[in-house]
């Protein structure tokens, strides 16, 4: 510490400001991809809230064969259920409704991944066998930030969709036979807790998170110092 007193005792008085504005600069450039990412997230998980009167999550289910199937959301509606899938990809998506594989455009960099309709297909189905009275409706949906150049398949929404499902849904109440089946599911319902769901970020941005985080710390702690040794 002494060493570092003594540093900047001998250098030009603007020299702490700069070093200040380095440490924010590193903060910047590590934190701004994955920060947007984990934003996106918060979004989403928030207004997810609204599109329903109540929410399963990550949760196996019977699939009426003596076997599980895993559920990632399901949620009560006024009119049946909703099967979601959640893909927070930013970015253009170009995807169809045949095709096996998507792709993620971002920058320059693009990415490939399995078409979630195909999966959602066969857990609608086994959901249809275990409340076959009940209707239930399917989406893939993808975060804020996402674009569709090439059009959406049916089935998938973006943020924009999202809301106005959500404003589709206020002040409905849900039918007493399609509240029973929802009873009835919840009983045999139990946590998937194998199946950690985490944030899908992108390759590397977990270690700029992390810089960014070391670079916000150091800044902190500059700060701290430095007001110290002036007041």
């Amino acid at each position: 510490m002494e060493f570092i007193n003594e540093f900047f005792n001998n250098q030009h008085p603007v020299i702490p400001g700069v070093v200040l504005a380095v440490l924010i600069a590193l903060v910047l450039f590590f934190s701004w991809s994955p920060m947007q990412q984990l934003l996106a997230h918060w979004s989403l998980s928030r207004l997810l809230k609204r599109i329903g009167l109540q929410k399963l999550r990550n949760i196996y289910i019977p699939d009426g064969l003596g076997d599980v199937i895993y559920i990632e959301q399901l949620i009560l509606q006024a009119d049946g259920l909703l099967l979601v899938t959640i893909k927070p990809f930013r970015g253009n998506i170009f995807a169809a409704e045949k095709i096996d594989q998507w792709t993620q455009v971002v920058g320059h960099r693009s990415y490939k991944f399995p078409n979630p309709l195909h999966q959602q297909e066969t857990d609608l189905q086994a959901l249809q066998a275990v409340m076959p009275d009940t209707p239930i409706a399917r989406l893939v949906v993808f975060a804020k930030g996402s674009r569709f150049p090439k059009g959406k398949p049916e089935d998938v929404c973006d943020f924009t969709d999202l809301k106005n499902i959500a404003e589709q849904q206020k002040n409905k109440v849900v039918m007493p036979a399609i509240q029973s089946q929802w009873k009835n599911l919840l009983s045999q319902t139990e946590p998937a807790s194998n199946m950690k769901q985490s944030i899908l970020f992108q390759q590397g941005d977990k270690r700029r998170l992390l810089l960014g985080a070391l670079s916000a710390l150091a800044a902190i702690a500059f700060s701290v110092w430095y007001l110290g040794r002036v007041l």
